[in-house]
């Protein structure tokens, strides 16, 4: 393998591919980065074995070929090499890489490349295309909702309920849920239930970017997401999701319209006098004013703010973390907020015309009990 590249496409490309690296992972191998040349360009690659990434990048083959190289070593010289053009030359034998830069050079020791797990994608599979863009917001919409708990995977992955040209993307921890619906073009009767690791749905908002098409392939336990220079590949993950639309209300009792500012900066001041790991906050709302109110060891703090509300006057008490990632994942300027009692679920709505919602569980204080 003999290649040259300038020092921008090289970074760029390896600082993709890294976030696929696992630095923990037993096996040698996966702490490396392949580099496989092509027609005219260069691909490289990393996987964890549950989450791979490929970027390719134009480049001046002189010698086909390919190498896999040590990811921390390969990329912190990538970020130090000055601004020249980069020549790259494998030696076959032995396994290293002669890698020059202006009047210098490095050699590094490389892996076995026949090691380096391929990923292959079965004739049976299924494709079809979204938009970057949409696929973007749905995903910063409803990824707040997933588990962090590794022990419970099911709820640490984004639903996509693919049926009639439409899609229903779901996210939940059992404590709160997101749930976005968007249209499809040209999908035809795709009928399909993707259960997404949240990890790699973050990790595609990162490194592709989003901006134009996206390809995605579904082939047994396995998703496939492309642009123009960049392919994600990703395990499913398995079992049924919950139902989430048994746990929607369908009624309320209560509906109160505010500005989403104003009640995230409300309760952050609030929280800052709980606990770290229970911000529970107090709301209550009556005659169309909502106050926000904490009363803890460290102090107590009372905001009141002016909201369009129609039906019974409750209060409840919410996690403050988990509300405000609901509110800020809307992105609107106001929200609306329906109640079905002071302990049943909250649905937090955006005021614009759009498919969205997300749900809160409202917490049980001790003197509820």
């Amino acid at each position: 393998m003999h290649f040259s590249s300038t020092k921008e496409e090289l970074l760029n490309a390896i600082q993709v591919v890294q976030r696929a690296v696992s630095p923990r992972n037993p096996l040698p191998i996966l702490s490396g980065i392949k580099f496989e040349t092509g027609e005219g360009s260069v691909t490289i690659s990393a996987t964890d074995l549950e989450l791979g990434i490929s970027c390719s990048f134009p480049a001046e083959i002189s010698e086909p070929g390919k190498t896999v190289l040590p990811a921390r070593v390969i990329t912190e010289l990538a970020r130090r090499f000055p601004n020249v053009k980069i020549f790259f030359k494998s030696d076959p034998l032995n396994g290293s890489v002669i890698i020059q830069y202006g009047k210098s050079e490095a050699s590094i020791n490389g892996y076995p490349v026949e090691e380096f797990p391929e990923f292959t994608i079965p004739a049976d599979n299924t494709k079809f295309t979204i938009s970057g863009e949409i696929l973007k917001e749905v995903i910063s919409q409803v990824i707040f909702a997933t588990a962090r708990d590794e022990n419970r995977p099911l709820y640490t992955g984004i639903l996509f309920e693919i049926n009639n040209g439409t899609a229903n993307i779901v996210a939940t921890d059992t404590h709160r849920l997101a749930w976005r619906k968007i249209l499809l073009d040209g999908i035809g009767d795709l009928d399909i239930n993707l259960i997404i690791p949240g990890k790699t749905l973050n990790e595609l908002t990162r490194v592709a970017g989003l901006s134009d098409r996206l390809d995605i392939t579904v082939a047994e336990n396995q998703v496939i997401f492309e642009t123009k220079n960049i392919s994600l590949v990703s395990r499913l993950i398995g079992g049924n999701f919950p139902n989430y639309r048994q746990v929607i209300p369908g009624d309320y009792i209560s509906k109160t319209r505010l500005k989403t500012r104003d009640l995230i900066e409300a309760s952050e001041r609030a929280s800052l006098l709980t606990s770290e790991g229970a911000p529970i906050i107090k709301i209550s709302i009556e005659n169309s004013i909502l106050v926000v109110s904490v009363n803890t060891e460290a102090g107590r703090m009372r905001e009141e703010m002016s909201v369009y509300h129609e039906g019974e006057g409750l209060q409840f008490a919410f996690n403050a973390r988990y509300l405000n990632d609901a509110l800020k994942a809307i992105g609107t300027d106001e929200v609306v907020m329906e109640f079905t009692g002071p302990l049943s679920p909250v649905i937090i709505k955006p005021v614009e015309e759009m498919e969205y919602l997300s749900l809160l569980l409202p917490v049980r204080l001790r003197e509820e009990s």
